[in-house]
């Protein structure tokens, strides 16, 4: 720490000093006002934690043995509380009892400690350090915190782009849906937008990682969509060449980013699904014929967006009538790991849609979000995931 540094924090740190013997507090008082510490004193447990809850020292000096509180209940209260839990704590042991109460005093939670009769210089040696230590705490928290209310802000900035979680109607349809993000943000992102009546637009992507990165990109994403979604006509292939182009050209030039994308519309007027695929996991339709969800498409789902250049979509056509459905995912729902590393697959997620062919689309994304919950535990998910389900919403 450099002399400036030094200075300031003396000019600024608070410490409290917690002796039942006066003379102690009074040497320790006198050198620490000596070099500009603002100081506080106590007598006992109970009183410190009042001068702690008032004044928020940014150090505290503490003797052990004190009258109706001792300093190790005193710093397991301090430790308990989230706003003092990292307020540096200096022990005051006694020379005949040092092993122990060294001891104990870690397990408290004490930062360091110090031995009756103590040495000024040494007392005052550890104070900076430990505020050095301190210092550098609060920067960091004043970072992390701004780091947060900015997340928080681009959380709620992507919550505009991407349909919220939970049932809409549209254009004869009926969505329910569920994106849960890593983080604060994330890589998943997808739209749903009304052609005509009877006619619907939809769209899943997945950024590569996720976070703020992945983040901006469904950003980019966004913009292209918005610009050329109701131009398709019955080709959804162009959309997502027209993506590819853009990605190449701005994104993947520059940085070694990629994402997947399925792009569809259903017309029940046609009693179709168009579709074409970008190197995402082909959805799941619901058959009336077999009565079961079955994977469209088949193993080469194309090149994902900004790999190639020069890549071109294929545009699909499957039946889509009235009493079909349509349940699309990112692979972040086949790739959550439960605590034995086993990860939930295609395989598995497509034998409990199957198991709810007669459930509303909201009450398949119930049920397979409590599936996954289930599967993984206490295990963290590493990757966003989203769950999209699509049915014709019934005439009243």
């Amino acid at each position: 720490m450099n002399d400036e540094m030094t200075s300031e924090l003396q000019e600024t740190a608070k410490v409290l000093v917690v002796d039942d013997e006066p003379r102690n507090v009074k040497i320790l008082q006198i050198q620490l006002k000596a070099r500009g510490y603002t100081v506080y004193t106590a007598a006992d447990g109970l009183e410190a934690l009042g001068v702690v809850e008032k004044e928020m020292p940014d150090l505290i000096l503490l003797d052990i043995n004190m009258p109706k509180m001792d300093g190790f209940e005193v710093v397991k209260q301090i430790r308990t509380n989230e706003a003092t839990e990292f307020i540096p704590i200096v022990m005051i042991t006694a020379l005949r009892d040092t092993r122990e109460n060294r001891i104990k005093s870690i397990e408290a939670g004490a930062d360091d400690f110090i031995e009756k009769p103590f040495d000024s210089l040494e007392v005052l040696a550890r104070v900076r350090s430990l505020l050095r230590i301190k210092h550098y705490q609060d920067t960091l928290a004043k970072h992390n915190a701004r780091l947060e209310e900015e997340l928080q802000m681009a959380r709620s900035i992507q919550e505009i782009l991407i349909p919220q979680n939970g049932v809409l109607e549209l254009s004869g349809f009926r969505i329910a849906s569920r994106c849960c993000p890593e983080m604060a943000v994330g890589g998943d992102f997808f739209d749903i937008w009304e052609i005509a009546p009877n006619r619907l637009g939809v769209f899943i992507s997945d950024v590569m990682g996720h976070g703020v990165s992945a983040a901006f990109v469904t950003v980019f994403i966004k913009t292209v969509l918005a610009e050329f979604q109701q131009q398709i006509a019955d080709n959804p292939g162009y959309l997502l060449e027209i993506l590819n182009t853009r990605f190449n050209d701005l994104i993947s030039s520059r940085l070694f980013m990629f994402a997947t994308a399925f792009c569809g519309i259903i017309d029940l007027d046609k009693g179709a699904l168009i579709c074409a695929n970008a190197g995402h996991s082909f959805p799941f339709l619901y058959s009336t014929d077999r009565e079961t969800y079955d994977i469209i498409g088949d193993k080469n789902t194309g090149n994902g967006l900004g790999i190639w250049q020069e890549s071109v979509y294929e545009t699909m056509q499957y039946p889509f009538d009235l009493s079909s459905k349509m349940f699309l995912y990112t692979d972040g729902v086949y790739e959550a790991k439960n605590p034995q590393g086993e990860e939930f697959t295609v395989e598995r997620l497509q034998k409990l849609v199957s198991t709810c062919t007669e459930q509303s689309a909201a009450k398949l994304i119930a049920h397979i979000s409590e599936a996954i919950d289930v599967f993984t535990g206490t295990c963290p998910k590493e990757d966003d995931l989203t769950l999209i389900a699509i049915e014709v919403a019934e005439e009243d």
